[in-house]
């Protein structure tokens, strides 16, 4: 007797990043966590304080003039080529390889299609909770960067993202406790202002026929209507003799 083998699935290869961002907000490896979460902040400060563009011209020129610098020295004591030079000569140009290269690239595409992907989620409200929060996130950066710049923001969301969850799953029970009570308020206050606008619509409807019985009085229009025809008696002769 043969039994069918279970299919094994297959994970998309975007869901390691998926399961990586939720590992490192969770705080799942404490090491990694830090550090994914001190290197954003100094990558944003760094940003923000250092102008990298004037940075890279500067390195440019100190590089440049120095190697031109030990060149010249070189060649001004008869060797030929100078000093720098003759680095290119017994090594050749650096190069990258393509076996280096293509792995990069590979994953470059797969962490765009994966943003793509959970991008489409979200518009699709594959998860309402999950599109409910992208909303309200998106909603709160609308209003705020009237306010504050971009800056702020991206650094606020940084370390709400890597803070929030640890302390949800700190104070879960209380947090959830507090969350389960405000339902409970908001659900009652619902049903009671459902049974008020329902009162309310019922006593407008009221009146509003009462009006408009009056209007169709006052046009005459109740009294010119045709009398309303009787059923014909299905009584026998004989019946109706007998009575």
């Amino acid at each position: 007797m043969s039994t069918s083998a279970a299919p094994v699935r297959i994970d998309p290869p975007s869901d390691k990043y998926k399961t990586l961002i939720s590992d490192l907000v969770t705080w799942k490896n404490v090491l990694n966590s830090a550090i994914a979460f001190s290197g954003l902040l100094v990558s944003l400060i760094a940003v923000k304080y250092i102008n990298v563009v004037n940075l890279l011209f500067n390195t440019a020129y100190r590089a440049l003039g120095t190697v031109v610098v030990i060149e010249f020295v070189g060649r001004a004591l008869g060797r030929s080529p100078g000093f720098v030079s003759s680095i290119k000569t017994f090594k050749g140009y650096f190069t990258v390889s393509k076996a280096v290269v293509d792995p990069i690239f590979d994953e470059i595409i797969v962490l765009v299609n994966f943003l793509l992907v959970e991008a489409q989620k979200l518009v699709f409200v594959e998860s309402v909770p999950g599109t409910l929060l992208a909303f309200v996130g998106s909603y709160f950066a609308y209003v705020m960067v009237k306010f504050v710049s971009i800056w702020t923001l991206v650094f606020f969301g940084v370390t709400v993202a890597f803070t929030a969850p640890p302390i949800y799953f700190t104070f879960q029970k209380q947090i959830d406790a507090q969350i389960d009570t405000a339902k409970k308020t908001i659900d009652a206050k619902t049903e009671k202002a459902r049974g008020q606008l329902k009162e309310q619509y019922d006593k407008g409807a009221k009146v509003a026929g009462g009006y408009v019985s009056k209007g169709l009085d006052k046009v005459g229009y109740k009294r010119n209507m045709p009398p309303v025809p009787v059923a014909a008696s299905t009584e026998t002769p004989a019946a109706a003799a007998s009575t």
